[in-house]
């Protein structure tokens, strides 16, 4: 099979490093990461570990648990394919718009996204308000366990122990062996999604404690020279809210967003203090996903509706380009963290580039 085309007027990463990659959690929103992956191939650039949380490791493991010519269609077919035709499309953006990504979530929180979620029926006693079956057997059908195990990029899940509260790290570079199970514990946010008894533990939601796991790979990052990319699906910097939907939805991305951002700062403070012994710097790229223009406020993470996902598959992918662009530089002159955020352009353009994909 080809090699992956190179972009016009951006720059060829022709024997670059590979690089490691921690994803996010975010529900819906994870479409983002998708565009974001695509900017990597693009430009030849490979991915040797994976650390994600939630949706995060669940896209993480689309990857590596996919032969490296699949990679890319797996994340496009759950994102793009998996959902109901919707009339969002010929709806021009603004209120609108607006006003038919709210009906979607509306649908997915009374009767799920058939490609992703189901609601759960009756029962004897509560466990959670969804059931991630839909997107289980996507994965049972797509993902080669032993792949994911044993194959070229290496993989690490977050997830959180519901009675203690502690983080549970499961890493295939330290042994650990990573089933189905890990997936679904990683993603249970309470009480959206169940907690998983994996191991005499119940696990639940990476996103509780580590929404984007960067310890794993910034601990063993200390005195190297190589690339990292977050995708943040949290933006902590944004517009000032102008009501009570655009108050909440900064919540939520400040409290997240934020969780991520100061760990990472940290790390950035203790390797500045030690740049006069001359050792080498990873490089960080940060990026994080500031909502497209009608996203539906603090309930777009519930907003499964195949238009608002190639929305943000667009928008991760020209942030990807932007961060291509960043390791063209020198080494020498990059910051140890870099946050992205490329000069916003309109709506036509995150829709444009969703299409080009």
């Amino acid at each position: 099979m080809p090699g992956p085309q190179q972009k016009p007027g951006l720059p060829s990463m022709d024997g670059a490093q590979p690089i490691s990659l921690v994803l996010s959690g975010g529900v819906a929103l994870g479409s983002y990461q998708g565009g974001a992956y695509q900017a990597l191939l693009d430009h030849g650039l490979s991915v040797r570990w994976i650390a994600g949380s939630s949706v995060g490791a669940l896209n993480g493991a689309l990857i590596a648990g996919s032969s490296p010519e699949l990679r890319l269609d797996t994340l496009r077919n759950y994102w793009l394919e998996r959902t109901l035709p919707d009339v969002a499309p010929f709806v021009p953006a603004g209120g609108m718009r607006h006003s038919v990504n709210w009906l979607s979530v509306l649908q997915a929180r009374l009767f799920g996204s058939p490609g992703h979620v189901q609601t759960v029926g009756p029962r004897l006693s509560f466990s959670s308000f969804y059931d991630l079956a839909p997107t289980v057997a996507y994965l049972k059908r797509t993902i080669d366990f032993g792949r994911l195990n044993c194959g070229d990029i290496r993989f690490t899940v977050a997830a959180t122990d519901i009675e203690t509260g502690d983080v549970a790290i499961f890493d295939t570079g330290k042994g650990d062996r990573i089933g189905i199970e890990h997936l679904m514990a990683s993603c249970g946010f309470l009480p959206e999604f169940a907690a998983i008894e994996v191991g005499g533990r119940l696990l639940g939601d990476g996103g509780l404690a580590f929404n984007a796991p960067i310890e794993p790979i910034l601990d063993e990052a200390e005195g190297t020279d190589g690339t990292i990319v977050i995708v943040d699906l949290f933006a902590r910097d944004g517009a000032r809210p102008t009501g009570l939907e655009s108050a909440l939805a900064r919540k939520n991305a400040i409290l997240f967003g934020n969780q991520t951002w100061y760990r990472l700062d940290a790390y950035r403070r203790f390797w500045q203090r030690r740049a006069h012994t001359g050792s080498p710097q990873p490089s960080i790229l940060y990026l994080s996903y500031l909502p497209v223009e009608a996203e539906a406020g603090p309930e777009a993470a519930f907003d499964f509706s195949r238009a608002s996902a190639h929305d943000r598959w667009g928008a991760g992918l020209l942030d990807g380009q932007e961060a291509v662009g960043r390791l063209s530089q020198p080494a020498e002159s990059r910051e140890i963290v870099t946050a992205i955020r490329r000069r916003r352009g309109c709506q036509a353009n995150v829709q444009m580039a969703a299409r080009e994909a």
